[in-house]
């Protein structure tokens, strides 16, 4: 499937399942080697990281600690500026070491309010991992420590992203063509 259409919106495949697993190990032999003496508790943000989280995690540490935090900031393909907690592991993170796996990061907004608050609730550091990551879009002095891709301005669907909740099992990343 080199096209499709999600809610009268074109998409095309942008990248593939191939090098996005060739990128998944690279990240992992990262964090393996950053990690090796003090893994952190993993955070997967739902929804969209999930696909990412489910590979990476396999090549991590076999004793690795993971839980899930969600929030939201998106309507369709825009930002709303305001970030939405949901659910959160208050309980799971003080005096912890915290590792966020993103799906993508674009202005970073919620990247910050989590790291900020994370801190705030105990954590002894936090530090992010995220698939894809958008600097030319990006507000903040701190960015994610682990990038598998930089992009462009490009609104993706697949591998866990989606468009109105559509498109998130696809394999490959597609990127909007209108």
């Amino acid at each position: 499937m080199d096209v499709l259409e999600i809610d009268k919106l074109n998409f095309e495949v942008f990248i593939s399942h191939k090098d996005i697993t060739k990128k998944v190990n690279d990240i992992s032999i990262a964090l393996n080697a950053s990690f090796k003496e003090d893994m952190p508790i993993c955070l997967i943000v739902l929804n969209g990281a999930v696909v990412f989280a489910a590979e990476l995690l396999k090549k991590l540490h076999p004793l690795i600690e993971f839980s899930l935090i969600k929030v939201k900031s998106y309507d369709g393909v825009s930002s709303t500026g305001k970030i939405s907690l949901e659910y959160f592991p208050f309980n799971l993170i003080k005096n912890r070491r915290v590792l966020l796996i993103e799906d993508i990061v674009d202005s970073g907004l919620t990247l910050d309010f989590l790291r900020k608050e994370l801190l705030s609730c105990g954590a002894k550091s936090v530090e992010c991992v995220t698939l894809l990551f958008k600097s030319t879009k990006y507000l903040y002095s701190k960015e994610p420590e682990y990038v598998g891709f930089s992009i462009g301005e490009e609104f993706v669907v697949g591998y866990g992203m989606d468009l109105n909740e559509k498109g998130r099992s696809l394999m490959d990343i597609y990127k909007n063509t209108n």
